[in-house]
């Protein structure tokens, strides 16, 4: 069987080699979680030696930042200017659908390495609680935009309603994780409903 890298040019195949570890990377956290995975599994799993983790990483760990990188990338949406706030605060659900249909591995590979880091001695927790406040900003900012366009009820309080939208975010997340057969789709219709009534104008 013929290489899936024969034919291309050397940046070509970086970024095919890249992108195979990264999803081994996902594939093994879901499987194990992130410490317990080594670098030398993750070259098997993606076809390659312990080396090429080393040669396009230099670590273990820069496989969790590229993997985080696309976490925000994918998740965590700057405000779209073109949007109102209500949309702008929508969007984190409408990114966690897409990605949902997309490539639901690397989504599930993604919050279990997030729960991972409730551990005190979890490598990952500076990293994901950066993450996951600057996804509370965001959404403040949606939610204070929309009070400003009138797509967002002027009466709410801006902290139990940035605690309630990202609580319900990692809540389903969790459930979806560990919950044979749990409908991630019909819940995130379901809150992205619940959260325009609530706080929609």
């Amino acid at each position: 069987m013929p290489s899936p890298s024969r034919g291309l040019t050397q940046p070509q195949r970086v970024e095919l080699s890249t992108r195979r570890l990264v999803s081994a990377a996902a594939e093994l956290i879901v499987e194990k979680g992130w410490e317990a995975t080594t670098a030398a599994e993750i070259g098997r799993r993606a076809g390659y030696s312990r080396a090429m983790v080393h040669a396009r990483f230099g670590t273990k760990d820069a496989i969790l930042h590229a993997l985080l990188d696309e976490y925000v990338k994918r998740l965590n949406p700057d405000p779209d200017p073109e949007k109102d706030g209500l949309a702008q605060v929508l969007a984190h659900f409408d990114r966690i659908e897409d990605l949902h249909t997309q490539d639901p591995d690397l989504l599930r590979a993604m919050f279990v390495a997030t729960f991972e880091a409730a551990k005190t001695t979890s490598p990952l927790r500076d990293n994901v609680r950066t993450q996951l406040e600057g996804g509370a900003v965001k959404v403040e900012i949606g939610l204070r935009n929309g009070i400003d366009d009138g797509s967002i009820r002027t009466d709410i309080d801006i902290d139990s309603a940035v605690n309630d939208i990202t609580a319900a975010v990692f809540g389903m997340a969790f459930q979806w994780v560990v919950v044979p057969g749990h409908d991630l789709d019909r819940e995130l219709h379901q809150t992205r409903a619940r959260i325009t009534r609530d706080y929609g104008a």
